[in-house]
């Protein structure tokens, strides 16, 4: 099965602690993604309920599913990973945000993700699902990369 890779590249008008700050917030996160998104596990990092470990849940037509933050380093980098409730087989993402000069920032967003094989004698079964689920990810994409003017709102 091959992995799919999606990258996003976007710079703001913002500093890159106040960039990611939206971004690490699980409901502001969801604003700017169009998602309702809510953290249901907090994060054992002192200061950062939103940090390593917490567990966030959102909903797609595609049905709900749960992202576990691997990783959360102030300001530069967030990585998460799909835990529960997906078609993919695996999805793991990073964003990492870097400062630039004029008190600007960029956020390079990447994902890697797998579905499942589609198994030809199941008619509409999971290869349908699983092609609308990789149709929704990249709309998600591309809602990332017009994010520039919703962004503004949450900062």
């Amino acid at each position: 099965m091959k992995i799919h890779e999606i990258k996003v590249h976007q710079e703001f008008d913002a500093p890159v602690e106040q960039v990611w700050e939206a971004f690490n917030d699980h409901v502001t996160f969801g604003k700017i993604m169009g998602q309702k998104v809510q953290r249901i596990v907090d994060s054992a990092e002192p200061g950062n309920v939103n940090g390593a470990g917490s567990v966030r849940s959102m909903r797609l037509p595609t049905g709900p599913f749960e992202e576990t933050i691997i990783k959360s380093e102030k300001p530069a980098l967030i990585e998460y990973k799909i835990t529960k409730g997906t078609p993919l087989h695996y999805h793991y993402g990073t964003i990492q945000f870097t400062g630039l000069p004029d008190a600007r920032s960029a956020v390079n967003y990447r994902a890697w993700l797998q579905v499942s094989a589609h198994r030809p004698d199941r008619g509409k079964g999971p290869g349908k699902r699983n092609r609308r689920w990789t149709r929704k990810l990249c709309q998600t994409a591309e809602k990332i990369e017009k994010s520039r003017a919703i962004f503004k709102q949450f900062i």
